[in-house]
C-alpha cells in the first residue's frame, strides 16, 4: 500500500522545479550534499516547506530512470533526508542503507549526460 495518496502524487509532480534539480545535480556532481536550510536560503521560503517541490524532483528522476536527486538534500544534525520524506519509501527506498547507496548512485552519476547539466 503506498505511503502517499495519488492526489498528493499528483500535487507533488506538479510542484517540480527545474532550477532546484539543476542545482541538486550540481551538488550531486561535487559530491556534496545541501541542508534543507540551505535549499531556502538559496531558493526562497522556509526548510520545512520544501517537500512537495523535492517530491516533483523525485518523481521525475524516478521517471528518467535516474538516481533521486532529492537524497542529496539533508538534515543539518542527521546529515540524512528528512524522515518525513515517505516518498522515497514508495520510490524503493527502505531503509536508512538504501538512502546512503541512492546518495552514492547520484554521487557516480554523470549528470553532463543528462537535460539538468548538458
Amino acid at each position: 500500500m503506498p505511503y502517499i495518496s495519488s492526489s498528493h502524487y499528483l500535487r507533488m509532480k506538479k510542484k517540480y522545479r527545474e532550477e532546484v534539480a539543476r542545482h541538486l545535480a550540481e551538488c550531486a556532481r561535487r559530491q556534496e550534499v545541501i541542508t534543507y536550510g540551505e535549499l531556502a536560503d538559496r531558493f526562497g521560503g522556509i526548510a520545512r516547506a520544501w517537500g512537495d517541490a523535492l517530491g516533483g524532483i523525485a518523481i521525475r528522476c524516478h521517471e528518467k530512470g535516474w538516481p533521486l536527486l532529492p537524497v542529496v538534500v539533508v538534515n543539518k544534525k542527521t546529515r540524512m533526508p528528512s524522515v518525513a520524506a515517505v516518498l522515497y519509501k514508495d520510490l524503493g527506498l527502505q531503509s536508512e542503507s538504501d538512502i546512503r547507496a541512492e546518495q552514492a548512485k547520484c554521487f557516480a552519476k554523470d549528470w553532463t549526460s543528462t537535460s539538468l547539466l548538458s
